[in-house]
């Protein structure tokens, strides 16, 4: 099979980094709307003060909907990260450095990553019917029970992150062992 063109590969690194900003930006361009939707919703949690029921249902549906988003900002990452494994390949074959600097230590950033402020975020809304729960004086426990989901979904997103890291190290390996 003859080698792609430059030109072809160039096409393949616009596409590429279009889809790979596709998918970095579109956790949060939903997150956004969801986040605000449960600080509202908190908002009526304390105006209303309502039974202890209607806690545990106002908590597991906060739950229910963060950990969609979290998992899915999760799946969002893998693409993307397997897309910059591309974009790096083809700046390598290239000539070009916009995403290499990042791993070649010319570029760093500082503080939490984005993917870790995404982890954090959802555990702060996922915990905070409980505690609205409490400040509004009811003491019961069984509130607590909505949170039960939330160490399970942190595991799986843990785990898919180790699963993935191996997947990229072994196609990192394949590539590199290939001849250009």
């Amino acid at each position: 099979m003859p080698d792609p063109s430059t030109e072809a590969l160039l096409s393949e690194y616009a596409a590429t980094n279009e889809a790979y900003l596709h998918y970095d930006a579109f956790s949060w361009q939903v997150g956004s709307v969801l986040v605000a939707g449960v600080f509202v919703f908190w908002g009526f949690l304390l105006q209303e003060k309502p039974a202890a029921a209607l806690f545990v249902a106002a908590g597991m549906l906060v739950t229910v909907i963060m950990s969609a988003w979290i998992l899915y900002a999760d799946h969002n990452r893998q693409i993307y990260l397997q897309k910059l494994d591309r974009l790096h390949e083809l700046e390598t074959l290239l000539g070009l450095k916009q995403h290499l600097r990042w791993i070649t230590g010319h570029c760093t950033t500082f503080g939490p990553r984005g993917h870790s402020l995404n982890l954090a975020i959802y555990t702060v809304m996922c915990v905070g019917v409980p505690v609205i729960q409490r400040l509004v004086g009811d003491p019961s426990l069984h509130p607590l029970a909505p949170l039960a989901p939330v160490p399970v979904v942190l595991i799986w997103i843990h785990r898919s992150e180790r699963r993935l890291s191996h997947h990229r190290e072994l196609q990192r390996g394949k590539t590199e062992g290939a001849t250009p």
